[in-house]
């Protein structure tokens, strides 16, 4: 911060608090700026005058659930026991709610400010204030939560119109509100603006905000913002925040999208073959209650690793269908490989010997059409299947009969060995294995080809070892 800016009091200065953030980008977008830099005198002036302007629309509303009342209901979950929503406000004249509203959001006098310093920014504070415009704040009536002769926490003018104006970029549904916020300040930027144009298109139409959102819905919309964002990088992570700030109900929750979650997010929309294989692995996801985007969502940000489980669970399902190589192993293929080596780390160089295995075992599998050894693999991976014992009846299978021309004499080599059995994440190290060996079977076109039993009984284990991936991902 300049030494100008910081003698400066109608400019906004970003500052550690992710709300104060979000309300800084929400109040430069009102303004029509690129950014709260430009948020100065006048043109700062201007942004707290047009939420003010919001806020007086309501005078004339006699419920929440009326046309102009948008910002009425909102107050409730934002700022209650404020002169927007007293309690005798059925018994005051539009004229009365006009004025306790400008008093409300007015520019404390100079000669009244305090002498204290900002509790965000440092700057000089202009008043104290509590729950009505600190989210989750302590209200100034509790004494015993501040120091002996403050009465609340102090603040600058432009921090609290920053408070003001964070609901602009958020989410209001269900009676919270949610929030996305990054370290990333352009990612925050272009975010924060699509949100403020939503809220304002919302408030136009009278959007009712009781409706309870869908399933996932907060992190379906941070996962589809993360999509569209046009940016070339995603260079910090998210956080989604969701608060209520009602006398009914104090939450605050908070989860984060890692950033290799939501650069990897970025490379589905960019990447022609990622993208193709999206559908895919939406479809992967789903359940008979949740559509797959929602629960992809919900994955991304609690547990990354559940992804490549469903969809490797899905292609089992897919088996358990008709017995035969899912053509979808294809498309999926760009996707799942990228995903366990942007999202979950794993060394590139283990997933190629995964692969390598893989395409070994493809060799061993397609020799013929028999759909035995098919079963016995799928059964070995199956939950309480013997791989070991698999990989050591084929290990001899694979010294005695030819091999491909190039390929390594050993069938598990001793690296290959350690992370199927020995690695803090062997499970998933096996989950790529069966999707690498499915892909490899799927790209040399082999098809298993026997009776109706035996077909029937691939089909059964395939479903065992799909339904795996729920006890895994609970675990």
């Amino acid at each position: 911060m300049s030494a100008d800016m910081a003698m400066e009091p109608d400019s906004v200065v970003l500052t550690a608090h992710p709300l104060q953030r979000v309300g800084a980008f929400a109040l430069a977008s009102l303004a029509g700026m690129a950014g709260p830099g430009e948020l100065r005198g006048d043109v700062f002036q201007s942004a707290v005058d047009a939420m003010t302007r919001d806020l007086l629309a309501t005078t004339t509303a006699a419920r929440a659930s009326d046309p102009a009342g948008f910002w009425l209901s909102a107050s409730y979950l934002l700022w209650p026991n404020s002169k927007l929503n007293p309690t005798a406000r059925g018994k005051q004249s539009p004229p009365e709610r006009e004025s306790l509203i400008k008093e409300w959001r007015s520019r404390p006098a100079p000669a009244d400010w305090l002498r204290a310093p900002c509790a965000y920014c440092g700057r000089g504070a202009c008043g104290w204030y509590g729950k009505v415009d600190i989210p989750l704040g302590a209200s100034v009536a509790h004494r015993n939560t501040t120091a002996r002769g403050q009465d609340g926490t102090p603040l600058c003018y432009a921090c609290v119109a920053c408070l003001w104006a964070f609901p602009y970029g958020a989410s209001l549904s269900g009676g919270r509100a949610a929030v996305i916020h990054s370290w990333d300040d352009e990612l925050l930027a272009a975010l924060t603006r699509d949100a403020v144009e939503r809220t304002k298109r919302d408030a136009v139409a009278g959007a009712a905000m009781a409706g309870k959102p869908g399933p996932y819905a907060r992190e379906l919309w941070v996962m589809s913002a993360v999509r569209a964002y046009s940016g070339l990088r995603v260079r910090a992570g998210l956080e989604l925040l969701v608060l209520s700030n009602s006398n009914k109900e104090q939450l605050l929750a908070t989860q984060e999208l890692s950033q290799p979650v939501a650069q990897w997010l970025r490379t589905t929309v960019r990447d022609s073959d990622r993208r193709a294989g999206y559908p895919v692995l939406l479809a992967a996801q789903a359940s008979r209650q949740v559509p797959g985007e929602a629960f992809l969502a919900k994955r991304l940000f609690a547990r990354p690793a559940q992804v490549m489980d469903f969809a490797v669970g899905h292609l089992m399902d897919r088996v358990s269908e008709t017995g035969l190589v899912p053509p979808e192993t294809l498309k999926l293929a760009p996707l799942v490989n990228s995903y366990c080596i942007e999202v979950l780390t794993m060394d590139d160089k283990d997933v190629e010997r995964v692969k390598e295995l893989a395409r070994r075992l493809a060799a061993l599998l397609g020799r013929d059409s028999r759909p035995g050894p098919f079963r016995d693999f799928i059964r070995a991976n199956s939950r309480g299947g013997n791989l070991h014992g698999w990989f050591r009846s084929k290990g001899v299978d694979w010294l005695l009969f030819p091999r491909p021309e190039g390929t390594a004499p050993v069938l598990l080599p001793v690296a290959e060995y350690r992370l199927l059995f020995e690695d803090d994440r062997s499970w998933s190290w096996r989950r790529l294995l069966v999707f690498a060996v499915l892909e490899a079977l799927a790209e040399a076109g082999w098809e298993p080809k026997g009776s109706r039993e035996e077909l029937d009984e691939i089909k059964d284990l395939a479903g065992a070892a799909g339904s795996d991936r729920e006890e895994e991902g609970e675990r």
